[in-house]
């Protein structure tokens, strides 16, 4: 009896092929961004749960931030009996590999013996209790081994460093799992910052730049922990960090509010958008197979004639719901394959991999959702056609017309808001990126060609004379307005901060970004000043003094800079504060202008410290400059590539993650809307089929063509219009929320509401008006005939 089911709803399927394309189609494409939004939560709520002592394991974090002193982890691990390990985690450089004539480019994680015992890392080749036994040790990922080694045990091979190092290989990584919020490409020993002159000034008591993470004992008491921690910070730390405060943070918690992503919001707001999705998904199932179940009520009646019950009805629904939900997932899953490579290229700190799509907990919530929109696809039309009586099912009449149901009425409600929703808020975060991009910054973005200068050369000496005289023979360009050396440019200012305090008051204290820039890099970005100069080479002075801009003053206390010198707390030496420039966007439009002050690295000229040459061009002239310096660096030899980009370029690179992000939006938006659209296509034919001898009759007595249309369109439209109604105003408490998060955002107009409506009723309006069109071209002689 199932085989025969099985066979008559092949049939009827086959035989309407269009309805059953849209339907199949239509949930495919949703139920893969289902699929995609389903994974990207799972990965983000199983973050770092790979880690086998997970309950045990904490960072030591200080009351500004997530990195603490380089010393801490020894004092701990000798005098604090609760810590059962630790390792810290920092990095200092990234020099080059290389294996015979292979070489690959790295950043080096510097780590301790303890790594592999606090961190769940398993290692492919070589042993976890030796890997980072001395300094000459080395660890790599899997994926840089590749690279270097491809397929053989590299262990016990010896690598060159292109500073001269010679480590050898003790180990590679096992592939890291995607949901790792730590994901080291190499491993080092610490011993080798011990090592490093550079080093050692800054690896004291003071200065923060190290993640230090703990194991503790089974039971012990985090509140004991952070009780010593306080007698470190009092017996340890210099004289200018001892008010600091020290606290354990559970690792669990790391990623949340230290890595990429704002794990908690994303997990929020992709469930959400998985779930309107999956709405609209089965309104839609409803609404098509609604449509296509109420033109065979006389099939119904006949079943009944025949002797079948309303259970034999039922089955017969839900075997035709459970074949077209079926064959519509078995799709969504193989596509999910193809199309999971383009995903990862659109995501910002998560990997989704194909082994997810067939994993027991993925295939068990797929089978679920299969019998769940089976039973709601199939169960509403085939409850409402098994009670129809049998005399009016063999006149193939219905009880009431579905078009006059409330509840029907409701589901396209339903489905429009939320697309009104999705297409609201894609034009709300369409302008609040372009705001950020072309927003007024404070500095001059257009005409400042960058160029990098840290490429890795293999004669330092060689490098800095010839980039040194390719700066003389720029300055003979008459294009060239100015120039710049400087260790940061606006959009990648350095994590650095100090605390500083007024010459004058001690009580007060300051943190504060600090930079190193030269005598042109203000003049190059056309930052204004307020009060005081800038920076001068002529001025043995200057080597001492300090710039700083206005939120920096204002946090201070000040009205003026007259007089004023900073220090460093803890320190001795004075800083004069020489300059006051406005509040210039050097980071993100997306947070407010930080305290920040800069320090004089010396003249305009290659320095070990200066990262950037900066040139002050017209775009349009800048062509001939660009053909030199490509020459020019192409002449000496360095690892890295001659590269170039304008600062509004580099600028814009901050809002990569949001832009990811709206384009993800955008493609959820087209598919909601396409497929609310798919599901009002089926009502209008339905009520096409059911109105064709009306629509005859109007014909022959002289109706026209648009009269026949907005017969068929008013009602559809007017709930579509209802839709609009609802959803603004939800629209606007959604967007508002979300760019409270904004230091700089837009207003909400009124157009952007207006339009997403208008939007949204001009493509309802479209496919409802294409398929009463057709209706309305019937030859009324056919069409009376047909009752």
């Amino acid at each position: 009896m199932f085989r025969n089911y099985i066979k008559i709803a092949w049939r009827n399927l086959w035989r309407r092929k269009l309805f059953t394309t849209v339907n199949i189609l239509g949930m495919a494409v949703g139920l893969i961004c289902v699929a995609f939004l389903a994974l990207c939560v799972q990965q983000m709520l199983v973050r770092d749960k790979f880690h086998k002592n997970l309950d045990r394991l904490y960072l030591v974090q200080t009351d500004n931030g997530q990195q603490s002193v380089y010393p801490l982890l020894k004092e701990m691990l000798a005098s604090f009996p609760q810590v059962e390990n630790g390792t810290r985690i920092l990095q200092w450089d990234a020099p080059w590999f290389s294996y015979q004539d292979k070489e690959v480019s790295e950043a080096i994680t510097y780590a301790d013996a303890g790594f592999f015992k606090v961190f769940t890392y398993p290692l492919k080749y070589g042993n976890k209790d030796n890997a980072l036994k001395d300094k000459f040790s080395i660890v790599l990922s899997s994926e840089v081994a590749h690279k270097l080694f491809g397929s053989e045990n590299p262990v016990g091979k010896t690598l060159e460093l292109s500073d001269k190092r010679r480590l050898i290989v003790s180990g590679v990584m096992a592939p890291i799992p995607p949901n790792a919020s730590l994901r080291p490409a190499v491993l080092v020993s610490t011993e080798n910052l011990d090592a490093k002159a550079d080093f050692k000034d800054m690896g004291d008591w003071y200065n923060c730049f190290t993640e230090t993470f703990v194991l503790l004992k089974p039971g012990a008491s985090t509140a004991t922990v952070e009780k010593q921690l306080k007698g470190v910070v009092a017996t340890r730390f210099a004289t200018g960090a001892k008010d600091r405060v020290m606290s354990l943070m559970g690792y669990g918690q790391f990623a949340n509010k230290y890595g990429e992503l704002n794990i908690g919001f994303y997990v929020y707001g992709l469930s959400c958008i998985a779930l309107f999705i999956l709405i609209i998904v089965a309104i839609n199932l409803v609404n098509l197979n609604m449509a296509v179940s109420l033109t065979r009520i006389q099939e119904v009646g006949v079943r009944k004639v025949m002797g079948a019950g309303r259970k034999g009805v039922l089955l017969q629904f839900f075997t035709e719901a459970g074949l077209t939900v079926g064959i519509g997932c078995l799709l969504a899953w193989g596509l999910a394959f193809v199309l999971m490579p383009v995903l990862n290229e659109r995501l910002s700190g998560i990997q989704l991999t194909s082994s997810m799509l067939y994993s027991l907990p993925f295939i068990g919530g797929w089978l679920l959702g299969i019998m769940l929109l089976t039973l709601i696809a199939g169960g509403y039309p085939a409850l409402y056609l098994s009670a129809v009586k049998l005399v009016n099912a063999m006149k193939g009449k219905l009880q009431s017309a579905p078009r006059k149901v409330f509840s029907q009425r409701a589901l396209i409600i339903a489905q429009f808001v939320i697309a009104v929703v999705f297409i609201t808020g894609s034009l709300v975060m369409r302008q609040q990126l372009r705001y950020m991009e072309e927003g007024d910054v404070k500095f001059n973005k257009a005409q400042v060609l960058t160029l990098r200068l840290d490429l890795d050369y293999k004669d330092t000496a060689q490098a800095r004379s010839s980039i040194n005289a390719l700066m003389d023979r720029l300055r003979q360009y008459p294009q060239v307005q100015g120039l710049s050396t400087s260790q940061s440019v606006p959009g990648k200012y350095y994590e650095n901060y100090n605390t500083f305090v007024p010459g004058n008051d001690q009580n007060k204290e300051l943190s504060m970004r600090q930079a190193y820039i030269d005598n042109g890099f203000l003049t190059v970005f056309g930052v204004h000043f307020l009060e005081g100069r800038n920076f001068s080479p002529d001025l043995v002075t200057d080597e001492k003094a300090v710039v700083i801009n206005q939120t920096a003053m204002r946090q201070l206390g000040w009205t003026s800079i007259a007089g004023k010198t900073l220090r460093t707390k803890g320190g001795k030496e004075d800083f004069p504060v020489i300059g006051l420039t406005e509040d210039y966007h050097y980071r993100s439009l997306a947070g407010s202008v930080q305290p920040l002050i800069h320090f004089y690295g010396g003249k305009t000229a290659m320095h070990d410290w200066y990262n950037y040459l900066n040139i002050h061009i017209n775009p349009k002239d800048a062509a001939p400059v660009i053909a030199m310096l490509r020459k020019g660096f192409e002449n000496i030899p360095s690892h890295r590539a001659f590269s170039y980009s304008f600062a509004d370029e580099i600028f814009n690179e901050q809002y990569k993650r949001i832009e990811s992000l709206i384009a993800l939006i955008n493609y959820f938006t087209l598919i909601s809307v396409v497929i609310a659209c798919a599901g009002i296509f089926a009502l209008v034919s339905l009520a096409a089929q059911q109105r064709t001898r009306e629509i005859g009759i109007r014909k022959v007595l002289g109706a026209g063509i648009v009269s026949i249309v907005a017969l068929l369109s008013k009602d559809f439209i007017k709930l579509v219009g209802i839709a609009v109604l609802i959803a603004a105003p939800l629209a606007w408490w959604l967007m508002n929320r979300w760019l409270q998060d904004f230091a700089y955002s837009i207003k909400i107009s009124w157009w952007l509401l207006a339009g997403a409506g208008l939007v949204t009723a001009l493509i309802a309006l479209f496919t409802v008006g294409t398929q009463s069109l057709k209706a309305a071209l019937m030859n009324p002689v056919k069409a009376i005939k047909t009752e």
